[in-house]
């Protein structure tokens, strides 16, 4: 291992141990979105995967790629699916206008 990669490796699990302790905060999060969350996100609303994808202007070939783990949703559709989970109606209204 060189020596940039191994003081980047030390530098970011002192970080780490930092963040663990409480004495730092994290300088990026990163949302987890699992299948069965995104799943999750969509039976909340009681849609079937088409009806789901077809109200929020998405794919079908990606709703199902998500929720079957053979896809995963960049950081746009991940705050996308934030926001329906958080408000489906809201997001309704919004894009319908």
């Amino acid at each position: 291992m060189d020596d940039k990669l191994f003081d980047e490796l030390e530098s970011n699990l002192k970080q780490a141990v930092q963040i663990t302790k409480g004495r730092a905060s994290p300088e990026t999060t990163y949302v987890m979105a699992t299948p069965a969350q995104i799943k999750a996100v969509r039976r909340k609303t009681g849609l079937s995967q088409a009806v789901f994808a077809r109200t929020f202007n998405l794919s079908l070939d990606t709703v199902k790629g998500w929720e079957q783990g053979k896809r995963s949703p960049d950081a746009a559709a991940k705050n996308y699916l934030r926001i329906i989970q958080a408000d489906p109606e809201l997001v309704q209204r919004t894009i319908a206008t």
